[in-house]
């Protein structure tokens, strides 16, 4: 990762202030305890049942959850690799708040992309959810700690347009927000 050094005033500018950190990684861990509560206590047939066919169960969520943090971390180290992106800026169309309701939305079905999807991927529910809440204690970490230049690097995201990364960062705890959602519908509630 990029780590920038005090002297320089325009990357200073673009790094996240530390209010900005400390939003990010309590919402981080917000929608983690979220996820964590939802889940506590449920048993093997509950993690597996699905309410129709073509519906993910808990463990396939769970899965997905676990990936999608993979995929973040992925995105993030690959796009602080490259350049700066400032004219991406003039293409962003979402602020924070509408990007998580727009993440958070269930009456609009989003597609996910074949290599976040969790099927036979992990073993099972428990190791999945273990790599979860591995995943997002570093991103938690690393959202405390960071100097990159998050808001002048952007990535593109087929539900909310171009954004930078800052918002992407958030997106993580939008989608498991989300998907917390998807498995309160699952079990009835």
């Amino acid at each position: 990762m990029e780590i920038l050094s005090p002297g320089s005033r325009s990357a200073l500018q673009m790094s996240l202030t530390r209010d900005e950190r400390e939003f990010a990684s309590e919402y981080l861990d917000f929608t983690r305890r979220l996820l964590l509560d939802s889940v506590a206590g449920l048993g093997k047939t509950e993690l597996e049942t699905r309410k129709g066919p073509f519906e993910w169960n808990i463990a396939e969520c769970i899965g997905h959850l676990a990936l999608a943090g993979d995929h973040t971390w992925k995105v993030l180290h690959d796009l602080l690799r490259q350049p700066p992106t400032p004219k991406k800026a003039l293409e962003v169309r979402v602020r924070v708040k509408q990007m998580v309701v727009i993440m958070t939305d269930r009456s609009r079905r989003l597609q996910t992309q074949s290599h976040l999807q969790s099927a036979g991927r992990f073993t099972n529910a428990e190791k999945a959810l273990d790599h979860f809440i591995r995943q997002r204690d570093m991103l938690i970490a690393y959202a405390k700690e960071t100097e990159d230049e998050l808001k002048n690097r952007h990535a593109f995201h087929p539900a909310t347009g171009t954004i930078n990364l800052y918002q992407f960062l958030l997106l993580e705890g939008a989608h498991t927000a989300r998907h917390v959602m998807q498995i309160e519908e699952i079990k009835g509630k």
